[in-house]
C-alpha cells in the first residue's frame, strides 16, 4: 500500500526534484530544494509547504504575484496555482512537504476552510518567523531520517502532518485579513465551495457553464453562485475564468504549442475566440504575452 523508495516526482526536460514517498503518493518531502534541476513554472499538483532555513527564494504565484521568503519562513502554495520559480540564492538551505487535497482534507477535517480561505481567497501564501517552526523542524528530521524502517512510520507522518498544519491554520487566522468581515456561511456552504474547487482543479476543459459544476454537487447552479459568493465573495465565473487563466499562462510560458493547439486543449471553439477571451483578461493577446515572457526570461 505505501511505497518509501525515493523517486524523481517530476522527471522532465525542464525539471527533477528527488523526493522521499512518505505515505503512497499523498505525502511527498523533498528533502532539499537547492538540489531541484532546471525550475521551470509548473502547475502544482500537491498543497507544497517549504520551511526556508535559510538564504531566499522568490517565486511568481498565479501569474501576476511575485512573493518572497526568507530565512526562518513559511511558504505555501495551493493545488492548481501556476508557480514560477524566479530566483534561489546559493545558500538557500529549504525542505518542502508536498500534501494531497484528499490528504489534506484527512488530517484538517472542517479546518480545510481556513487553508482554502487563506490561499484561494486572500492569498496569503508566506508565514513570518513563528516560535515553534524551530522544533517542528527538529521533528521533521527525525521522523524522515528512518522513513520506512520506523515501525510506526506511517502513523508518525500522519499525526506531524496534523500538528504542522494546525500550527499553520493557526498562525493564518491570527493574520487581518482572516478577520476583516463576518462569514455567515454554514459549514454544509464551506463544504460544498471546497467541492467545487476541488472539481474546478481537476477538470481539464475548466471553461464550462456554471450549471455543470452544480450538476456534479447535486445542486442548482443559482444555488452554487450563492454560496460561492457567500463563502469567498466571488462569483463561480469568476472562479472558473481565474482557473482557465492559470491554464493558459502555463501552456503560453511553457509548452511549445501553437495558439490554435492550446485554443483545442483548453477546449475553446476556435482560436480567435480564445484571443479574444485571454485578451479580456490579461490585457495582451497570447502572442504577446508569449513575446513578452520569453523576453523576460
Amino acid at each position: 500500500m505505501f511505497n518509501f523508495a525515493p523517486k524523481i516526482i517530476v522527471d522532465t526536460e525542464k525539471m527533477k526534484l528527488n523526493v522521499i514517498h512518505a505515505v503512497g503518493d499523498e505525502v511527498l518531502f523533498v528533502e532539499n530544494l537547492r538540489d531541484a534541476q532546471n525550475l521551470a513554472a509548473l502547475r502544482m499538483e500537491y498543497n507544497t509547504i517549504t520551511y526556508c532555513r535559510a538564504g531566499r527564494i522568490m517565486v511568481e504565484v498565479g501569474g501576476n504575484n511575485q512573493v518572497k521568503v526568507g530565512a526562518g519562513q513559511i511558504l505555501m502554495i495551493p493545488t492548481g496555482k501556476l508557480v514560477q520559480p524566479m530566483m534561489i540564492s546559493t545558500d538557500v538551505q529549504a525542505g518542502a512537504l508536498l500534501v494531497s487535497d484528499r490528504m489534506l482534507k484527512s488530517v484538517l477535517g472542517s479546518q480545510v476552510n481556513i487553508w482554502n480561505k487563506a490561499m484561494y481567497m486572500k492569498e496569503i501564501y508566506v508565514i513570518q518567523e513563528a516560535e515553534w517552526l524551530p522544533n517542528l523542524q527538529a521533528y521533521t528530521n527525525s521522523i524522515f531520517k528512518y522513513g520506512e524502517a520506523h515501525p510506526l512510520f506511517h502513523e508518525l507522518v500522519l499525526s506531524f502532518l496534523r500538528t504542522l498544519m494546525l500550527f499553520v491554520c493557526e498562525e493564518l487566522l491570527q493574520r487581518d485579513e482572516m478577520q476583516s468581515g463576518s462569514d455567515l456561511s454554514s459549514s454544509h456552504d464551506k463544504a460544498l465551495f471546497n467541492h467545487f474547487l476541488q472539481l474546478l482543479s481537476e477538470q481539464n476543459h475548466k471553461r464550462q457553464k456554471v450549471s455543470f459544476y452544480a450538476d456534479q454537487l447535486h445542486i442548482t447552479a443559482k444555488y452554487l453562485s450563492t454560496i460561492s459568493k457567500k463563502v469567498s465573495g466571488k462569483t463561480p465565473i469568476r472562479w472558473i475564468t481565474d482557473a482557465v487563466m492559470q491554464d493558459c499562462y502555463i501552456m503560453l510560458r511553457e509548452s511549445d504549442m501553437t495558439v490554435k493547439e492550446i485554443s483545442n486543449r483548453l477546449g475553446f471553439p476556435n482560436s480567435s475566440f480564445f484571443g479574444q477571451y485571454f485578451r479580456e483578461e490579461a490585457g495582451v493577446t497570447p502572442v504577446e504575452y508569449r513575446r513578452n515572457h520569453k523576453r523576460i526570461n
